[in-house]
Order: C-alpha cells, then sequence, then structure tokens
C-alpha cells in the first residue's frame, strides 16, 4: 500500500509531469537595456511531438517571420525553449535568437541576442491585446546591430 501511495505523489508532484505543449500565440516583450530598445512580437508556435517548433512571428512592422526552434528539458527539469527568425530593423537583416525557460506560471523568460546586442525577453500565451495588435508602439523596434 505504502509504494501504491508514493506512486501516487510522485506522479503528481509538478517536476514529474510532462512538459506543457508550448503550441499556440505567445505575445514576446523583448528589450535591449543598454541601448534603449523595447519591442514586441505576436508569434504563434507549433510544438511537434518530439519538440520541434515551427511557426511565425510578426514584429511591430507587420512582418511574418518564420519561425523555428526547440523544445526542451533542462538539466533542472525545466522546460526550455530556444527559437530563431530573421527579420530587419532600419532596413537592416537582423538574426533574433530566443532562449528561455518555462516559468512556474507557464510564461516564458530569458536572453535573446541579435548577433551583438544582448537583451531579455518574456512571453505571455495568448492572443495579442486588439490595441497592441492594432498600433504597435511607437519607437518600437526588434533589434539593432552594431
Amino acid at each position: 500500500m505504502k509504494k501504491l501511495v508514493l506512486a501516487a505523489a510522485v506522479a503528481l508532484l509538478p517536476g514529474a509531469a510532462l512538459a506543457a505543449d508550448l503550441s499556440g500565440a505567445w505575445n514576446v516583450a523583448g528589450s535591449f537595456d543598454a541601448m534603449g530598445i523595447k519591442y514586441s512580437s505576436a508569434c504563434k508556435l507549433k510544438e511537434d511531438p518530439a519538440g520541434k517548433l515551427s511557426g511565425s512571428c510578426q514584429g511591430t512592422q507587420n512582418e511574418d517571420d518564420a519561425t523555428t526552434g526547440a523544445v526542451t528539458t533542462g538539466a533542472d527539469g525545466k522546460t526550455a525553449i530556444e527559437f530563431a527568425y530573421d527579420t530587419t530593423y532600419q532596413g537592416s537583416p537582423v538574426h533574433l535568437d530566443y532562449k528561455g525557460t518555462e516559468q512556474a506560471d507557464g510564461t516564458l523568460s530569458g536572453t535573446v541576442d541579435a548577433g551583438g546586442a544582448d537583451g531579455t525577453f518574456t512571453a505571455t500565451k495568448g492572443a495579442p491585446p486588439a490595441a497592441a495588435a492594432a498600433a504597435p508602439a511607437a519607437g518600437a523596434a526588434p533589434a539593432a546591430t552594431k
């Protein structure tokens, strides 16, 4: 009986559960604080059974950029995510590479690398707020290169 109770308790532990499917709409808020740049992107991601991500991210200039990545379980047991896409900033090509983890509240947070500029991001699952989707913040941009 003790073994059955122990097995049930272990099965209910948050860390023992399978990682959540990260498919769906995500609102990404990024920041390159050293450069004074803040931006937002609306991403639509699809996770396949092997943890591979595909989809697109739409930035402040309403471009749809093809997005690829992967979802894994880190050594700490947290769900780790990595995704990237190519976009433009002030007419120049920029590759944005995101690396982060799923937080206890279901959000994602981590770092974003723009090939010379490093920043941070948070992402919340769900459709973008209507006001943000219709009118991006003035001066908002994906990222700058050095």
